[in-house]
C-alpha cells in the first residue's frame, strides 16, 4: 500500500549530512566521465564523487546505501569499477518516490527460478521487471535447503532493486562482479579484514567503535552548479486526477457474471457436473480453502464476488476435469467394442 506521508530525505536537513568538497566533485565527475571507472581516482575524488552520488539521488551517505563493484568491461577491455545503490538504496529510494511494488509472478524456467514484478507511483506511471537465480550448483545438484531458500529471497531482492533503480533512471549492478570495501579515506583496500568488511556492511557501527568514515566528515557546504538532482519531485509524487463518474470497482459486473455462468454451462453440458447437486459440491470443494467472502456452495454467489482472474481459473479447472471425464469415456468405449469384436 502506497503511504500518504511526504517523503523525507536526510538531505533536507544539512547538519545530518556530509557534502562532497566542490573542487574534488568537480574533478571527480570529469574523471568519471572520461573512463567511467572510480577505481583510478585519488581518495578524495571518491570520497566526493560517492557523497555527491548520495546527494543527487537522495540517499543518505551514512547508511553505506551504496557500494563499489568491479567487473570486467568487454567495451574497455579491462576491470572498472563504478557505484551503485545497494539493496538497502532500493528502500530508500521505493520510500522517497513512493513506488509500490507488485509481485506478478513465481515460476521456474529450467533450472532457474524467475520473479516478474512491477511497479507503481502515485502519478498512475507503472514499470515492469524480473529477477533470476539459478537453484542448482556447479554440479547441476539441486541447492541444499537453507541455500534453495537464501536463492528464492534473493531473487525476490534482485527482481525489486532492478524494479526501483529502473523506474528512476538508474542502473542495475551486474551480477557478476567483485565488491570492493573502502577504508576510512574512501581507499580501496585490496586485502580487507574483518573489521573492513563489518564496518562497510553495517557503516553505522563506525559511531559505536570510534572508527572514522569518510560518509560522515564534513566538507564545504557549497553545491555543484550542474549537479542533476535524481530527487523526487512534487509532481512525480501527484497521483492523476479522478475522472468523471462513479469510483472504480473491482467488484464483478452483472454483465460478467452472466458471461461466466455461460462459459460455465457450455463447458459442463452433457457431463456429470452438468447436475444441480454436482455443481455445489464442486463450488463447495473448490472454494474450501479460499477466504470466508469467497466460500460458498453457491456458483453465482461465488462469481458475484470473485475476480476476473478468480473466475477464470475456476472455468480452467472445471474445463479439465470434464476433458478427462470425457477421455476416460471414450477409452471406455474403445475398449467395450473391442470386446464385442473379440466375442
Amino acid at each position: 500500500m502506497t503511504t500518504d506521508l511526504a517523503p523525507r530525505s536526510d538531505f533536507d536537513d544539512d547538519r545530518a549530512i556530509s557534502r562532497p568538497d566542490p573542487e574534488q566533485a568537480r574533478t571527480a565527475l570529469a574523471h568519471f566521465s572520461a573512463t567511467g571507472d572510480v577505481s583510478r581516482m585519488t581518495d578524495e575524488q571518491r570520497a566526493a564523487y560517492i557523497l555527491w552520488y548520495c546527494k543527487t539521488t537522495g540517499l543518505t551517505p551514512g547508511t553505506g546505501a551504496v557500494e563499489v563493484i568491479e567487473f570486467w568491461d568487454d567495451g574497455q577491455k579491462r576491470k572498472v569499477a563504478k557505484v551503485y545503490p545497494k539493496a538497502e538504496a532500493a528502500h530508500q529510494l521505493g520510500f522517497n518516490h513512493q513506488i509500490r511494488v507488485e509481485t506478478l509472478k513465481e515460476e521456474m524456467v529450467g533450472t532457474l527460478y524467475k520473479v516478474s514484478v512491477r511497479g507503481h507511483q502515485p502519478n498512475g506511471r507503472t514499470y515492469d521487471e524480473v529477477g533470476y537465480v539459478s537453484l542448482v550448483d556447479r554440479d547441476g545438484k539441486r541447492l541444499p535447503d537453507h541455500l534453495y531458500k537464501n536463492a528464492l529471497m534473493k531473487c525476490h531482492t534482485i527482481a525489486k532493486r532492478r524494479l526501483v533503480l529502473g523506474m528512476i533512471g538508474l542502473s542495475s549492478p551486474p551480477e557478476a562482479g567483485r565488491r570492493l570495501y573502502l577504508g576510512s579515506n574512501a581507499e580501496i583496500l585490496e586485502r580487507p579484514s574483518e573489521e573492513d568488511r563489518r564496518l562497510n556492511d553495517h557503516p553505522n557501527e563506525a559511531a559505536v567503535s570510534g572508527r572514522p568514515r569518510f560518509e560522515t566528515r564534513t566538507a564545504p557546504a557549497t553545491d555543484l552548479d550542474d549537479a542533476p538532482d535524481l530527487r523526487p519531485r512534487a509532481e512525480h509524487l501527484e497521483p492523476p486526477p479522478r475522472p468523471d463518474g462513479p469510483p472504480p470497482t473491482f467488484k464483478a459486473s452483472e454483465e460478467d457474471v452472466r458471461r461466466w455462468l455461460g462459459a460455465w454451462f457450455a463447458a459442463v453440458k452433457l457431463s456429470s457436473m452438468d447436475d444441480d447437486e454436482e455443481r455445489h459440491r464442486f463450488v463447495r470443494q473448490y472454494t474450501a480453502g479460499f477466504p470466508p467472502g469467497l466460500r460458498t456452495d453457491s456458483l453465482k454467489a461465488f462469481f458475484e464476488a470473485a475476480t476476473e482472474r478468480q473466475a477464470g481459473d475456476l472455468l480452467a479447472h472445471v474445463r479439465a476435469l470434464v476433458e478427462d471425464e470425457r477421455r476416460a469415456i471414450l477409452e471406455a468405449d474403445i475398449t467395450n467394442a473391442r470386446d464385442e469384436e473379440q466375442v
